[in-house]
């Protein structure tokens, strides 16, 4: 890659980052608002006595949650601004499974049960870090809405290979699309997969097929080709 190039891709990926920093100011905003308006709305209640505990709980839950969100973002932003390291093949079966293994504990805790059907052996060649970075975010943002339910709590990771397309499908019984944030997380990694694997990330409330049993929930499915 000669400089000419070089710069070229530099001012590409600033005005990528302006359009990002729009939506997460917008993002932010609405969070932290909703922060300040339920912790002062508790302080001023607890002056007269009229906040309960489980009051008090239930405003400490939906504050971390909003906080957690907000880091979720700077995290997507660190994947979108990441000083990517070469190209390398790797097996995507076993990335998936890292991820999968390293959240055991959770499931265990929300009883979440997690099914993978990984084809043989699939490898491309793109940046490991970065798509583990998406694919956590999407299996974090199951279990999230999964962990507040009180049956069918069932998360399907699939992989298998399409002519030249390697296809990573998250299927969920008892989540549908509107559960689940369509936030800059999501959209940063939209950007990155269209942009970068040539490919493209599809969200949609399906009927499939889970153990000769026809269920009911949301599927997002990921195309992505290997970087040249």
């Amino acid at each position: 890659m000669n400089k000419n190039d070089l710069f070229t891709e530099k001012n590409y990926r600033i005005l990528q980052l302006a359009d990002e920093i729009t939506h997460a100011i917008n993002e932010w905003k609405t969070k932290l608002n909703k922060i300040y308006t339920m912790s002062s709305g508790t302080l001023v209640n607890s002056e007269y006595g009229l906040v309960t505990e489980a009051t008090y709980n239930e405003t400490l839950v939906s504050i971390n949650e909003n906080i957690a969100s907000i880091i979720n973002t700077i995290n997507s932003f660190e994947t979108f601004l990441w000083d990517r390291k070469e190209i390398k093949q790797f097996n995507i079966n076993n990335t998936l499974q890292n991820i999968v293994s390293s959240y055991t504990s959770i499931y265990k805790k929300y009883n979440i049960s997690i099914e993978t059907d990984y084809f043989t052996t699939i490898y491309i060649f793109g940046y490991e870090n970065e798509l583990s970075k998406i694919f956590l975010y999407i299996l974090k943002s199951l279990i999230n809405v999964l962990k507040n339910k009180s049956e069918s709590k069932l998360v399907v990771i699939n992989t298998q290979t399409n002519k030249n397309k390697t296809i990573i499908t998250f299927k969920s019984t008892n989540v549908t699309v509107d559960e689940i944030p369509l936030d800059i997380s999501l959209h940063i990694s939209k950007k990155i997969i269209e942009e970068y694997y040539k490919g493209e990330i599809k969200i949609a409330n399906k009927k499939f097929k889970f153990k000769g049993k026809s269920v009911y929930g949301i599927e997002v499915c990921i195309h992505l080709s290997s970087i040249e």
